[in-house]
């Protein structure tokens, strides 16, 4: 049985187009399924809790129907990982998801790929705890200058303008120009792996990842993977706004990773403590402003379709 969660919003309503295509496939070919549409930003991830925590049957299959935020918040209401397997069509604008996992971002092409699958791998799942919420993630979760960006995309309108022209992906490209030169910059201590503290000042950001990419493609961390049991870690700190601009320019292809400023770890969990509150986020959502985290990975993995 295929049960669906669908963010018909997604991509300004791109998802609901989406959808109807995908429902129209799946009464053609008599497939058995049922379906919920989102309504508001966190009934995703209820509608996970509901589904799964209910009796969950391992030869079912949750598909998610939206962008990356819907998939996160599907992880962050699923109640038990383990014995749960997950297939996604992407709708969204960044896709940072698909682009990381290598499945296909063609809403119909991934639908062919759940309904006859010939690829099904696992996905470590993140957890980021502070002294006030616990999230997961499946691509990343980051404090400062990239959390500032996805904080100001959710409320934008420059998102839902350039959706309407498929350029979404361009969203946090304006959005960054604007906040870039005048994001405060604090001092972090970082612990990996319970181990000895490292001090970095001037920290424009810390992105902890899943997967080689956030942000419509920024390849932070070029060695993420989605099933080795770690995380990859990167701090950028130390450098002028000039340098720092460059290095982010230079992320989009990965070539950044040796550049003055870039601090690249890998590790089972890191603890960051920030000299100021910080925008922090998880897979482009909102997680708050926090100046504290622990970032892990939970025990059991996920099953996802990947082809």
């Amino acid at each position: 049985m295929y049960h669906i969660i669908v963010n018909p919003k997604s991509s300004s309503g791109r998802g609901a187009h989406i959808w109807a295509q995908v429902r129209r496939e799946l009464v053609r070919r008599k497939i058995p399924f049922d379906a919920v549409l989102t309504r508001s930003r966190g009934h995703a991830a209820r509608l996970a809790e509901k589904l799964t925590c209910r009796g969950w049957d391992s030869s079912d299959t949750l598909i998610v129907v939206g962008g990356d935020g819907t998939l996160n918040e599907v992880l962050d209401g699923i109640c038990l990982l383990a014995g749960i397997t997950v297939g996604y069509i992407p709708t969204g604008s960044g896709n940072d998801f698909a682009r990381g996992t290598g499945m296909s971002s063609d809403p119909m092409t991934a639908l062919e790929h759940i309904l006859h699958p010939s690829v099904i791998s696992t996905l470590d799942v993140g957890t980021v705890s502070s002294p006030h919420r616990r999230d997961h993630f499946a691509i990343s979760t980051g404090i400062g200058f990239d959390a500032a960006i996805c904080h100001a995309a959710l409320s934008s309108p420059v998102k839902n303008v350039l959706n309407r022209f498929r350029l979404g992906k361009l969203t946090y490209a304006v959005l960054a120009l604007k906040i870039f030169f005048t994001c405060p910059l604090a001092d972090f201590t970082v612990s990996l792996d319970h181990g000895d503290p490292a001090h970095f000042s001037r920290v424009y950001f810390a992105a902890v990842m899943n997967l080689p990419y956030e942000g419509g493609g920024l390849k932070f961390c070029p060695r993420a993977r989605r099933d080795d049991g770690r995380l990859d870690v990167l701090i950028v700190s130390g450098v002028s706004r000039f340098r720092a601009a460059l290095l982010l320019l230079a992320a989009f292809a990965g070539k950044h990773t040796h550049l003055p400023g870039s601090h690249l770890f890998r590790c089972r969990s890191v603890k960051i403590k920030s000299s100021l509150p910080l925008p922090v986020h998880t897979d482009g959502e909102s997680a708050g402003i926090q100046s504290e985290l622990t970032v892990s990975l939970e025990h059991a993995p996920v099953r996802i379709i990947l082809s």
